[in-house]
C-alpha cells in the first residue's frame, strides 16, 4: 500500500489490513496473481487522472477465484475470474474488490499470472485495432512500443487479423520479443531518419498506427500514415502529450482517433460484452497468450512498478501471490 505519493519504490510498504468489504453490486475475489501496469506508478506518484484518497493499495488488475455466492451477480464462490478492480486501486493484496461489469472470465487454459495480465491489455489492443482502427487482411500497421503491454498485444491481434506488423521499439532485447508476437519487421526508436525507415519497410505506408507512446512517436506516425489511414492514440507513456496537425489530416487524408477503453465500461458496457466474446473467440482459435516476461512474489511489488515504468521490461510482469518471499 502507499500512504503518500511518490516513488514506487520508496512509499509502496506492505502492511496487514482488513479484508474489504464488497458492497451491492461488487464481487471479493481471492486474488491468485496481478498483473504491473504503467498507470500503477502514474497512480502511486499521484500523476494519473484518477487520484483515489489515501492511502490506498496499489494495482489495478487481478485474477483469482470469487468469494461467497452472490445471486445479484450471478456469480457463485470459487468461479475463476480475471478483471479490474474498484477504483483502480487494491490489486496487489490478498483479496480484492471489482465492479461486477469489470470482471470478465479469463480464456480456461490460461494461468493465474497470464489470465491477471489480459484484461487490460488485450481489450484496449482489441478496440485499438478492430473497433478504432478498423484493421483489415493486408493492412500494413505500425505499433509503437511492440514490445510493451498494450504494444505486444496490439502485434499478436492484427497479425492474427491478417495485417503485416511492424514494430517499433526501444532495444535490441525487445526487438526479439516483438518479432516473435508477430511482426515482420522491428525498427529501433533511436538512430538517424525512422520516418524514412518505417516508409521503406512498410513499402511507402502504413494504413493503421496504434500509439500508447505519445510525444515524438505521434510525429513518426503523422509522416508515415497514408491515405485514408488511423492513427489510434492510446496513452501517452512517453510522458509527453503531441499536438495533433491538423494539416497534415487534411492533406493526406487521415484520421486520428483516440482511445480510452474505460468509457466504454462507462458509455457503452454492452459493447464491452460484445467485443470480449469476440476478442477471447479470436484468442482461442489463434492461440494467442499474454506474453509474461517475468513473475515476481509479493515482495517485490515496489521494484516490479518501477521497472515497468522505467521501460526495462518486455512483455508483462505479473505478480504471483503464492510465490515464497525471496530470502
Amino acid at each position: 500500500m502507499f500512504e503518500r505519493t511518490g516513488n514506487p519504490r520508496e512509499v509502496l510498504a506492505l502492511r496487514d489490513l482488513p479484508v474489504p468489504q464488497p458492497s451491492p453490486g461488487q464481487v471479493l475475489v481471492r486474488v491468485r496473481a496481478a498483473s504491473v501496469n504503467f498507470s500503477d506508478a502514474l497512480i502511486v506518484r499521484g500523476t494519473y487522472q484518477l487520484r483515489p484518497p489515501l492511502p490506498a493499495v496499489a494495482g489495478m488488475e487481478v485474477a483469482g477465484e470469487t468469494l461467497g455466492d452472490d445471486p445479484a451477480t450471478g456469480l457463485s464462490a470459487g468461479t475463476r475470474v480475471a478483471g479490474l478492480t474498484t477504483g483502480l486501486v487494491g490489486a496487489f493484496a490478498e483479496y480484492a474488490v471489482l465492479d461486477r461489469a469489470s470482471v470478465f472470465a479469463p480464456p480456461p487454459s490460461y494461468s493465474y499470472p497470464e489470465a491477471a495480465c489480459f484484461p487490460v491489455a488485450f481489450q484496449t489492443a482489441w478496440f485499438a485495432v478492430h473497433v478504432r482502427g478498423r484493421v483489415r487482411a493486408g493492412d500494413v500497421v505500425l505499433v509503437h512500443a511492440a514490445a510493451g503491454g498494450v504494444g505486444l498485444a496490439a502485434v499478436q491481434l492484427a497479425h492474427a487479423a491478417g495485417a503485416r506488423v511492424i514494430g517499433i521499439v526501444g532495444d535490441e532485447a525487445k526487438r526479439e520479443v516483438a518479432k516473435a508476437a508477430g511482426c515482420a519487421e522491428v525498427l529501433l526508436r533511436g538512430g538517424d531518419d525512422l520516418v524514412g525507415r518505417v516508409k521503406e519497410t512498410a513499402g511507402g505506408s502504413v494504413h493503421v498506427v496504434v500509439d500508447p507512446v505519445g510525444g515524438a512517436a505521434h510525429a513518426v506516425s503523422e509522416r508515415v500514415v497514408g491515405f485514408d489511414g488511423r492513427i489510434v492514440i492510446v496513452g501517452f507513456a512517453s510522458g509527453q502529450v503531441p499536438a495533433v496537425r491538423a494539416d497534415l489530416a487534411m492533406v493526406k487524408n487521415y484520421s486520428v482517433v483516440g482511445l480510452h477503453w474505460g468509457l466504454y465500461r462507462d458509455k457503452a458496457p454492452d459493447v464491452v460484452v460484445e467485443e470480449y466474446q469476440r476478442l477471447v473467440a479470436v484468442v482461442g482459435e489463434a492461440g494467442i497468450r499474454p506474453v509474461v516476461s517475468s513473475v515476481v512474489s509479493f515482495a517485490c511489488v515496489p521494484e516490479a512498478v518501477a521497472a515497468v515504468e522505467s521501460g526495462q521490461t518486455a512483455g508483462r510482469v505479473a505478480v504471483d501471490l503464492g510465490l515464497p518471499t525471496p530470502a
